[in-house]
């Protein structure tokens, strides 16, 4: 094979000649595109809705912590096969932003995590607010939310808003 016949990938000269060939004559080279960070979460994610916990003391939730959770997801007719259920505690540098790269995600709800945690401004709780392209939902933590029926009230309020229910 001749070098006269030799065919190179485009994508490939245009890695190799970063600085222009001819002097003077320069063209802007493509921003890299930032890569998603490589993030772990229970579920599936059928639905892109994303649901956000803080709890560092275990991967995820505790046996009776996951039933609540479970209760609620069954309540709204979703399963975990739905949804991502994402620790945060796990990747405290990641931003909301970060965190919608990682995961495709068109809706979320917060549980526990103040907005400032996720590189979000201060943001209402148990209010629909768009970031980005995703409706979030602001929540206590599911603890508290078990407890008190007022917070699970508003919490419920808040859902039917979200998932049109």
């Amino acid at each position: 094979m001749s070098l006269e016949q030799l065919e190179l990938d485009p994508y490939f000269l245009a890695k190799i000649y970063t600085q222009p060939i001819i002097p003077g004559k320069s063209t802007p080279v493509a921003a890299e595109q930032k890569t998603a960070p490589k993030v772990k979460y229970l579920g599936e994610n059928q639905k892109n809705i994303a649901l956000f916990i803080q709890n560092e003391n275990e991967a995820y939730l505790n046996e009776e912590l996951f039933n609540l959770l479970t209760n609620i997801l069954n309540a709204c007719k979703l399963g975990m096969q739905d949804v991502s259920l994402i620790n945060v505690s796990h990747y405290p540098q990641l931003s909301f932003p970060d965190w919608q790269t990682a995961v495709k995600t068109e809706k979320a709800v917060v549980f526990g995590t103040a907005p400032a945690q996720l590189g979000l401004n201060d943001i209402p709780m148990y209010q629909l607010v768009t970031v980005n392209g995703t409706t979030l939902l602001l929540s206590d933590e599911l603890q508290l939310i078990g407890t008190d029926k007022v917070l699970k009230a508003k919490l419920w309020a808040g859902l039917k808003q979200l998932l049109g229910i």
